[in-house]
């Protein structure tokens, strides 16, 4: 099977996953299912089988999203499911839970987004917080990748926002030039030492646009010293060790970032 067939098989097998969810709500065999989910390991199982196991196999062709799906996700989806009471469970909407297995079938060897996509699922199956598993969250999670899902989660679960600086050439009477943009403090997980990201600007403005967080310049954290790091930076170093004309000098410009109501529910619904 060409490349071509495998994706038009992925595209109509899409297309179902709303009216096989549909047809799911009016089975009093999955409901029951649904009833059991929660009790024991193997009604999880059980449950997982026949309520989300038909969605996925009836939509990829590749190999291995096949293998994902007929070998491991139903153990992925018991362990998130276990957390919630029986009586909990609910019909996942078929306009989370086909798009979400879609998007797993195409990232389940990313591990920070296949946990998004399996937390996702798991929220929108809770009765006590379904309503934060919102459709759009699916398109947010697309449109991430996997270094972009290891850093936000940082700054979703920061309540006061965390500081970020703009990297400027004073002019001096001409104003200035924006040398780099959305400087945060990266460190290296395994050395804590100061770690570059030439990409790092880029994905902040792709997280302002999805809606998750805001950035502005024109406010900062009351506490200096959370800008104490910001000299020692290879990138600021880098531009004040450069030459630069007569009245001319590297500076920066404090500034905070802050998630937004509907990130700080998307990190809820996905396990941030």
């Amino acid at each position: 099977m060409t490349i071509e067939e495998n994706i038009k098989n992925a595209k109509d097998g899409v297309a179902l996953i709303g009216e096989v969810i549909k047809a799911a709500g009016n089975n009093p065999q999955v409901k029951e299912a649904g009833q059991e989910l929660g009790k024991t390991a193997l009604t999880v199982t059980k449950a997982i089988n026949n309520v989300l196991l038909p969605l996925a196999m009836l939509n990829f062709a590749f190999d291995k999203a096949r293998k994902y799906y007929s070998e491991q996700f139903a153990i992925d989806m018991a362990q998130k499911a276990a957390r919630i009471p029986p009586e909990e469970i609910i019909e996942p909407k078929a306009s989370i839970a086909g798009p979400a297995i879609q998007g797993l079938a195409f990232c389940h060897e990313e591990p920070d987004l296949k946990e998004m996509y399996l937390n996702l699922l798991a929220s929108a199956m809770d009765g006590r917080n379904a309503n934060l598993a919102h459709p759009a969250f699916v398109e947010i999670i697309k449109q991430l990748n996997t270094t972009e899902a290891q850093l936000i989660g940082a700054i979703l679960k920061s309540q006061t926002g965390l500081p970020i600086v703009e990297l400027r050439l004073n002019t001096g009477v001409k104003g200035y030039h924006i040398l780099l943009r959305h400087l945060l403090d990266l460190k290296s997980q395994s050395t804590q030492q100061s770690a570059e990201d030439e990409g790092m600007p880029a994905i902040v403005d792709n997280w302002i646009r999805l809606g998750l967080v805001t950035v502005t310049y024109q406010a900062q954290l009351l506490d200096e010293a959370n800008y104490s790091w910001v000299e020692s930076r290879p990138e600021y170093r880098r531009f004040w060790d450069t030459p630069h004309l007569d009245g001319e000098s590297v500076v920066f410009q404090k500034g905070i970032i802050v998630k937004t109501a509907f990130g700080d529910q998307f990190a809820k619904a996905v396990g941030l």
